[in-house]
Parts: C-alpha cells; structure tokens; sequence
C-alpha cells in the first residue's frame, strides 16, 4: 500500500499530485521540475556566442522534448500498472522523476504476473512505435527518416533527410519511445528485461535463487554498459544508467542472500525507478480474458436452450398422457408415440417413471 503520510526526510517523497488516472495517482518529484529548468538552460547559447536564437526555440525544444518524455514514461509505467491489475494485482500510485518513472505496483507473488507485469510496460512503447513508424514512413516516404539508430535515438537514419517541424517531432517520440524500449529491455535487474529473466529463472531456481542468478547477471551487464559508456560520444546517461542498476543489483542481492524481507517481496525497483517493498496484498480474483468470457458466455446460452426445451418436452409429454387418459392409446399420432418412447427411455436411464 502506498503510505497515506510522507515523511519528509525522505526525499523520494519531495512530490506533488497532478493528476489521478483510473484510481491511480500521478506525481511529479520536484527535482523532475528542476530538471527541467536545467534542460532549457542547457539550450541556451554561451555568453559571448553569436548565435542568433529565441527565446520560444529554445523553449519549445527544451520543454517539448522534456514533455514528450513526461508522455511517454507515463504511457510506460501506466502499462506496469494496467499489468498487474489484469494479474489480480494493485496498482496504486505513479512518480515521475529525472531518472524515469516509478510505478508502485503490487502482483501476486509468482512468476506469471511478475512476469505480465514487467513485459506490459514495453509492449506499449512496442505499440507506440510501431504507429509512430509507421507514420513516420508514410509522411516521409522513406525508412531512413526513422532514428534507428540507438546512440542517436533523436536523429533520422539517413543523415541526408531534412524533415520539417512535424516530422522532427514525430521523430522525437519514435526516438524517445525506441530508447526508453532499449534501456528498459536490458538483462540488469530492475530494468524489465532483468525482472522478466528473474520470472523465467523463478521456477527453476526459487525465488531467492532465482533473485541471486538474476542480480549477479545484472551486476556483469551494468559493468558492460557503463564500460560501452566510457567509450560512447555522451555516454553519460549509460554510465548512470549502469551505476544505478549496479547498486539496484548490489542491494536487492545482499537482500537475496540474507533473506531480509523476501519472504514475500523484495526492495524492489520499478524498470525505471523505486517500486519499494512488495507487501502482502489482498489478492484480487484474476478477471477473465476475452476467450474465457466468451466461453463462460456460451455455456450459459446453451444451459438456457437445454432448460427451455427440457420444458417444452415436459409440457408436451404431460398433454400426450392427458390425451392418453382421455381418448385411448391408438389415438396418438406417430410422431407422439415416438416422442412417448424417447421420453420413457429417458426417464428410466434416469432412474425415473412417467407420471
């Protein structure tokens, strides 16, 4: 559960609420607002350069750019949380903060809805690329106006393709969306692709077990990361990248080994940020699937059919003895003698007599 009073020596809790999404609410950390501010001062010229530029540019770059990440780390972390509803899971709250999102999500403890609900945050940057690529394309006319490029995630492939205004910010949000699926898709725990190999490995090995295997991965892909980040033009945003998941690794298998608190959960991290400490939840019945309800659907049709004839022959039976009683044996038609014998046959392979 999320915690109804926020002590403030605690600065994951320097945040406001700006909106509330099907019970779930989203926060924004202050330091994500600062961010912010450091991005647009980072767009503005040197003091001394003639570099002609405006003031709008730099804020529709800046800021623009900042909140198509805002848009798209919402959509991400919205997924974790309409994951682990579908497994019967809560999900309560968002944060959003420089390093990405936090998503406070409680699964059921097993690999299937760990699993579910790490691999829905990808599937909707898949999905979102896919429409922006789509689009992109189309717009365009060539493949090469996509940034497939993961060390340059903001620039179209082929270096000779100008877009305009438009297609430079649908370009943008491809970008962002591919780089936040890469980043996210990585074997280092807490990043999804390191919680959905945890999942895999939890049956096999336990969940501490599994834990350990999967931390100690993440340990060595981080060291890989941030030693391709020395190396990489910018690269600053891998190595932190690789700190972060490093110490994220560090911690949850010190925890792993010594069992503190991961009977049921562990300190856990969202793919982008703090999830905090799964607790034991109230597990929620799992809700059907499309083809589960349709089948629920479709027994209850046929039982409804099955009763209404049932009642039709009874009721056909009951006149077929009264006119019996009345007019004799030979006064029934064919097809009444048939439907008599088939109900008699019945009846006594039911155990039951005609009365």
């Amino acid at each position: 559960m999320i915690p109804t009073e926020r002590p403030l020596d605690n600065p994951i809790n320097w945040s406001f609420r700006v909106a509330r999404v099907r019970a779930i609410d989203i926060r924004v950390h202050i330091a994500f607002v600062l961010a912010a501010a450091i991005v647009v001062w980072m767009q503005l010229p040197e003091r001394g350069s003639d570099e002609p530029w405006a003031l709008t540019q730099v804020l529709s770059d800046g800021l623009g750019t900042y909140a198509l990440l805002f848009l798209l780390v919402l959509l991400h972390e919205l997924g974790h949380c309409y994951g682990a509803r579908r497994t019967g899971g809560r999900a309560d709250e968002i944060l959003l903060w420089p390093l990405g999102g936090l998503a406070y999500v409680q699964p059921p403890h097993e690999p299937r809805a760990h699993a579910i609900t790490a691999m829905a945050g990808p599937t909707v940057n898949v999905l979102v690329c896919a429409l922006s690529c789509g689009a992109i394309t189309a717009w365009s006319g060539t493949l090469g106006a996509v940034p497939w490029n993961p060390l340059h995630p903001l620039e179209p492939a082929d270096a000779s393709f100008l877009p305009t205004t438009g297609q430079l910010w649908l370009i943008r949000f491809f970008g962002i969306s591919y780089f936040l699926l890469l980043i996210n898709m990585l074997p280092i725990f807490p990043f999804d692709g390191g919680r959905l190999l945890q999942a895999w490995l939890w049956p096999r090995r336990g969940y501490r077990g599994s834990m350990e295997v999967a931390t100690g991965i993440g340990m060595v892909g981080a060291i890989a990361v941030g030693m391709f980040g020395l190396f990489a033009a910018e690269g600053w945003l891998l190595i932190m990248i690789a700190v972060f998941g490093y110490l994220t690794c560090w911690q949850t298998r010190r925890m792993a080994k010594e069992g503190d608190g991961l009977e049921y959960g562990e300190m856990g991290y969202d793919p982008d940020g703090f999830r905090g400490r799964f607790d034991d939840v109230e597990r929620r019945p799992r809700r059907p699937g499309f083809f589960a309800t349709r089948r629920v659907r479709k027994a209850a049709l046929r039982e409804e059919r099955e009763r209404k004839e049932r009642g039709r022959r009874h009721a056909e039976v009951e006149r077929i003895l009264r006119k019996i009683s009345s007019e004799g044996v030979g006064s029934l038609t064919p097809r009444e003698q048939s439907l008599l014998q088939e109900e008699t046959q019945r009846r006594r392979e039911a155990g039951s007599d005609l009365r």
